[in-house]
């Protein structure tokens, strides 16, 4: 009996010693910043879509990029993503196009005419998003060359935005939102941020109750601005 076992165990302990470790599967890079408004878009996005947990962040500041991410990027803007097979995507909407086809989880825009409109509050928000990045660059120069022409008005075009909005905050979705709804409430967490004292909730109530419901969404949380 204690041959037979002798026997038995030593093919088990060969094929042991020769098993090749398993290579880990390729994830996704994220370049990001944690205050910028079109990262975080994207970080919302990957919550919703259940694929944060294959993506590594890596927090980069644009202005002082190392050399390896400007390859990546010449344009040396965040967020980037380096996909699973190494390719750069710059751009939050490209990489959200990506991500669409690697998860699932988000509303799909509506169709005929209200998908027009949706894409249209959409690209209302973007504009928030410019104009107050730009606002923020803008009062980041020495205080004698700040050029307050300029600040006004990417003031008034946000104002303008917001009312907008506000007007339509009825065709907005509760509950699982759209990437609409996503790119809208960065922007809106965005200003709250940088622009405090544009007071943008002020009159405008349907939007600002709008605000505080998808505020609350788990993936909002998590990807919330630095205080």
């Amino acid at each position: 009996m204690q041959e037979a076992s002798d026997e038995s165990a030593a093919p088990e302990n060969a094929e042991a010693s020769s098993a090749v470790p398993e290579t880990p599967a390729p994830r996704m890079k994220l370049y990001t910043s944690p205050t910028s408004p079109y990262a975080r878009r994207v970080r919302v996005v990957a919550e919703e879509l259940g694929l944060s947990a294959q993506i590594d962040e890596i927090d980069l500041d644009p202005y002082q990029a190392p050399p390896e991410f400007l390859a990546f990027n010449p344009l040396s803007k965040v967020p980037t993503l380096i996909t699973e097979n190494g390719e750069a995507l710059p751009d939050s909407n490209l990489i959200i196009g990506y991500l669409f086809t690697r998860g699932h989880g988000l509303a799909p825009l509506p169709r005929g005419a209200r998908r027009w409109r949706a894409l249209r509050r959409q690209y209302l928000a973007e504009g928030v998003m410019d104009a107050a990045v730009a606002s923020r660059n803008e009062k980041r120069r020495p205080e004698g060359i700040i050029y307050q022409v300029f600040l006004d008005r990417q003031a008034a075009a946000i104002r303008r935005a917001l009312d907008q909005l506000n007007a339509e905050t009825g065709e907005l979705r509760e509950g699982t939102p759209t990437t609409v709804e996503i790119t809208i409430a960065c922007a809106l967490a965005y200003v709250d941020l940088r622009l405090p004292y544009l007071e943008w909730r002020k009159e405008r109530v349907a939007l600002t109750a709008w605000y505080e419901q998808i505020a609350q969404r788990p993936s909002m949380l998590k990807t919330a601005f630095p205080a």
